[in-house]
Order: C-alpha cells, then structure tokens, then sequence
C-alpha cells in the first residue's frame, strides 16, 4: 500500500483487499449501523489512509432544479428464489408490461447482484418492488424514490406502499365458510409465506371473524423443507377431529394447491358445505383444480399497475408525504356456487396521493 498505483481505487478494490463484500464496504463508509463499528472503522481506516473517497449516488435533479423534464430510469428489483411464486410471477409481468406501455426505461436488478454492486441503482430515478427488500439495502436505496407490492416488512420503509386490504381478505375467506354453515374450520399457511403469522392481517382477519361466528377452529403451519406426510397426517387429524366437516381456508393458491392434493392423496373428497378449500390470490395455480375452489381475488395485476403510476407520481412529487394505498379484495366463487356479494373494490382512478378515508390506512 505504500506504492501509490496499488492503492485501492473502488470500493471493490477495498473489499477485496480486507476480504468483504462491496456492500459492506458501502455500508461502512456510510456510517450504518447495519455493520459492527469495529468493521466501520476498519473500512474507513483504510479508506483514510489510501486517500479513497466513495462515490456518492447521483440523484437526477427535478425539473426544477434543472430547467428540463428528467430522463426516467427505474430499477425493478427481484430475487430469482421467487421465480416459481405465481404471485411474484403476476407482479413483475403487470409491472414491466405498465412500464413498457408508458414507454418508461427500466432495468431489472436481482437482490444478489445489487448486494454485490450497490452501484447497480446509482443512476436509478426510482425503484420498485414486491417483498424483495433486505434490510441492508436501506443505505444503498437511501434517497431514491421507491415503491414496495405486497410488502410486509413496514417497519423499515420510507416509501410507498401498494397491497391489498390484507384483513378484508381474511374476513371474507370466513364469511364465505360461515356462510356455507361451518362452525368448524382449519387456517392453514407455510411459513415462509405468512410473514409474522401471529399478527399477519390476513390470518388476523379470518380469525377475527371466525372468533366473533363463535366458529371452532384449529391453525396449521408448515415448512416445504418438512416432510409432507407430516403435513398430511395433521391435516388428516384436524379433519377427522371436526367429524369430516370443515371448513379450509389456505393462506394462497400455493397452500390451496398443496392442500387439495394433500386431500385428493388421503382419500377425502371436497364437497360444498361438507369438505371445502377457500383461497386466496386467485392465481392460475388454482384454476385447473376439480372440483374448482372459491378464491378472494386480492386483484394483484391492478396492485402492480397502480404501483408503477405510483412510483411516477412520486419521481415527480418527492417532497409528498409517504403514502399506504390498499386496494380491496374481491371474493370469487366458481360458477355454480351462490355468490355472496360483489366486488368490493377501490379501484376508481384516482391519481396516486389523493387519499381517501379508506386509502388513508395507518402503518400497522
């Protein structure tokens, strides 16, 4: 390091040398406290004595400032464990295709890749994603506008947030069991998919609602690493508890699929008002099942559509107060069945940032 030409000239060069990640190099050298301080001042020793000064993130002026409209750039920010979630699926194509009919430049970003570059959003006039985000990126993204899909991580923020009305879809997965006369029902989710199960609007608002019914019911977590006759011998178990009569509802269209076959496998037939599934996405993952189940529709495409003008609106407005927009779901039943009401929903246009009582929802 005494040699001039070998001092390290990017934050890679840094990293490299003490055996760290980029991030961590960026993180340290930005104060955060996401790292240990005996690594900050690591990193910023070395930075000192080599005369290394980080890059700061260029933010495009407004057009204000600059006198003219400014190019738009937006990152979309996903992570490839996610690629068989339909959910995810239906998120990303509804966000790139709104993009691409605004004629708006994006470029897709992996977690992976913005964790070993943080470099990757410099030019970046916005961001945008769907339960996605790493604590770690909050330094990285810090001054960028960004909108979050579907995210439940609500304590980390700020940005913008775009879902559905989370416990309204529980509450009408339950109305629509005691409805069909179950006294008796099984809430079933997998764990990486109920983000803080004990408090999750969506399983809140089944429960709330069964409880208030006076219905029965009983929770089943699992994991997709366990076994699946574990899995099955509890469903089986829940079942025969209730005399064979219950009521299921599946946190998603992932659970719902895996349950019907779970019961398809076990012998027991699904029969309406005796042996029902309800779920919750209505996704295709679910269309193809015979009997067809009933479904809250949480309207994801539309989510993801009004996220983008959202993110639009926020490039243009920066000094706005952060905003939660929920949409209400809908439940769908397969035709044939009783349906129980229409569309609950709140999807007149309204341009993004003018609230109603009803989108003015508090962080939870």
């Amino acid at each position: 390091m005494n040699d001039k030409q070998d001092k390290p000239k990017s934050m890679a060069e840094i990293a490299e040398m003490l055996g760290i990640t980029t991030t961590s190099v960026s993180l340290a050298l930005r104060n955060s406290t996401l790292i240990s301080s005996r690594l900050r001042n690591q990193v910023q020793k070395v930075a000192e004595e080599c005369g290394f000064k980080a890059r700061t993130y260029r933010r495009r002026r407004s057009a204000a400032e600059t006198g003219a409209q400014p190019e738009e750039k937006i990152t979309v920010l996903y992570d490839p464990v996610d690629s068989d979630d339909p959910v995810a699926q239906q998120i990303m194509n509804s966000v790139m295709k709104r993009l691409t009919e605004l004629k708006v430049p994006f470029e897709l970003c992996s977690c992976g890749d913005l964790y070993e570059n943080p470099l990757l959003v410099e030019n970046s006039t916005g961001v945008i994603y769907h339960y996605s985000f790493r604590p770690w990126f909050g330094s990285i993204l810090e001054g960028i506008p960004q909108v979050a899909i579907m995210h439940e991580e609500i304590d980390i923020g700020p940005w913008d947030s775009f879902k559905p009305n989370e416990a309204m879809a529980g509450k009408l997965a339950a109305n629509y069991l005691v409805d069909r006369g179950f006294d008796r029902a099984i809430l079933t989710w997998e764990h990486s998919l109920a983000y803080h199960a004990e408090t999750h609007p969506r399983l809140e608002g089944f429960r709330r609602r069964m409880r208030e019914a006076k219905a029965e019911f009983v929770e089943l977590e699992y994991d997709r690493a366990d076994d699946p006759q574990i899995y099955l011998e509890q469903l089986r178990a829940a079942i025969e508890a209730y005399g064979g009569r219950a009521g299921i509802f599946a946190f998603c269209d992932q659970v719902a699929y895996k349950v019907c076959h779970a019961l398809n496998f076990a012998g027991y037939s699904r029969k309406p008002k005796e042996l029902e599934v309800i779920s919750c996405d209505n996704t295709y993952l679910i269309r193809e099942l015979d009997p067809p189940v009933p479904a809250v529709d949480l309207h994801i495409a539309e989510i993801a559509t009004r996220a983008v003008d959202g993110l639009l609106w926020r490039i243009a407005n920066p000094g706005a107060s952060w905003q939660d927009v929920m949409l209400k779901p809908e439940l769908v039943v397969p035709e044939g069945r009783p349906r129980r009401k229409a569309r609950e929903n709140a999807s007149g246009a309204r341009p993004p940032g003018c609230k109603t009582e009803a989108d003015a929802v508090p962080r939870m």
